[in-house]
């Protein structure tokens, strides 16, 4: 596998010789992780319209893969051509190229889609007409949580919890897989996993990097929480499924509890247990027409 200075030699060579590339900025400078080799670069041109084609092809190594994200998700990537390649050797790369307005409108946060998936640490590293301010950020911000809830949120999040977790139900007993599996892994999750930075937020007391996606969960979350949490994921066999269910519910219904107290809220205990017993007795066909 090549080395971290092998590649950025080979990106800065590349782009010194191509008269459209203008800056170079390395961007998503997390630390080196297990299992991922993987470079990003932003790339201010003046011809975008050259980066339409498959211009890298020939320019790195063996390619194994190029994905193209400006074409799958152009919201995500306004007036960008987005180059994301993996290599024989174990290097992905990924190379955005855009006009100068377009980079510093995505360094400065401006962008709606900007978002965990786009990192926002950033390193100039070739500048040919000084045409950019300074840029460097090396900090990573995106995934540090310090949010409080407000009571209307506390409660609206709670509503929408019980009204998702009622709609996996009703999938979940039609026998429709993969819709049920759609809310509870989703629909509800995104739900339970919003109640659980909050609580470990007010725990902690401080801002907490949560990370991509939740990813440090399991390091600031409550072993006993965490391994009900690890409950919360089933198969796709239908008591598993409702086992999962029932994870869910006792682990919201601790977490929820812990942030009313801590922000002197009153949970929805009502709702809660009429919402419960809604459930069951769907589960039980216990609702007749009259």
């Amino acid at each position: 596998m090549r080395s971290e200075a092998t590649i950025i030699k080979l990106v800065l060579e590349m782009a010194s010789a191509d008269p459209s590339v203008r800056a170079v900025i390395r961007t998503n400078l997390f630390p080196k992780r297990k299992f991922q080799y993987s470079y990003e670069f932003f790339f201010v041109v003046n011809d975008i319209e050259k980066y339409e084609n498959d211009i890298f092809k020939d320019c790195f190594g063996q390619r194994i893969l190029l994905y193209r994200g400006d074409k799958n998700y152009p919201e995500m990537f306004p007036n960008t051509k987005a180059h994301l390649m993996v290599f024989e050797d174990g290097i992905t790369l990924s190379i955005d190229a855009s006009d100068k307005d377009t980079f510093l409108s995505r360094f400065n946060k401006e962008q709606a889609h900007e978002n965990v998936w786009i990192g926002d640490t950033y390193k100039k590293l070739l500048d040919k007409d000084n045409l950019l301010p300074e840029i460097e950020r090396l900090e990573e911000t995106q995934t540090i949580f310090e949010e409080k809830p407000s009571e209307e949120e506390f409660l609206g999040t709670c509503n929408e919890f019980f009204w998702v977790l009622k709609t996996f139900s009703e999938y979940a007993l039609r026998k429709e897989l993969p819709s049920a599996m759609f809310y509870l892994n989703i629909a509800v999750r995104d739900l339970l996993n919003r109640m659980l930075r909050w609580h470990i937020y007010l725990q902690h007391g401080i801002p907490v990097d949560m990370g991509i996606l939740d990813s440090n969960m399991e390091k600031l979350l409550e072993k006993d929480l965490f391994d009900l949490y690890k409950k919360t994921y089933p198969s796709a066999d239908y008591d598993v499924i409702w086992k999962a269910h029932e994870a869910v519910v006792e682990l919201w219904h601790q977490v929820g509890h812990s942030v009313a107290n801590k922000c002197d809220f009153i949970y929805p205990d009502a709702t809660e247990d009429e919402m419960l017993c809604f459930i069951n007795a769907l589960r039980q066909n216990s609702f007749k027409e009259i």
